[in-house]
């Protein structure tokens, strides 16, 4: 009779372990899911602000917003949020805050490389997006 009971509680027990490790793995990927969708929506706000300090007309902030949104897709699939952050912070620190003004994203690649400016923060995106 003891016997039994044991193996008539087996079942629940295996369904109830079961039920528990899919539950997880479905909450893990949920996770995953929140956090690209939340990146993707730091790096486009990002993207705006960027363009906003940076672009000299509307015009040239509307292109800088649409050319960073599409390269924020890239390096959110790259896991490589933080870096292109650290390196828009260095565009608006080191070369937005003059008076210079650009028209286009790869504007302010150019501009870094001839002032040599942030350097340290394009070469870490760039063995990123490797």
């Amino acid at each position: 009779m003891a016997l039994r009971r044991l193996l008539g509680c087996l079942p629940v027990a295996a369904l109830a372990l079961c039920a528990s490790t899919a539950c997880k793995d479905t909450t893990t990927a949920d996770k995953g899911a929140a956090a690209t969708a939340a990146s993707t929506v730091d790096l486009d706000k990002r993207c705006v602000q960027l363009a906003k300090v940076c672009g000299d007309k509307d015009k040239h902030v509307e292109k800088i917003v649409e050319a960073c949104k599409q390269a924020a897709k890239q390096q959110v699939a790259n896991s490589c949020t933080d870096k292109v952050t650290a390196v828009y912070d260095c565009y608006e620190k080191e070369l937005c805050a003059s008076k210079d003004k650009v028209w286009t994203l790869d504007d302010l690649r150019v501009l870094a490389d001839r002032r040599g400016k942030c350097v340290a923060e394009r070469t870490a995106i760039t063995a990123c997006d490797k």
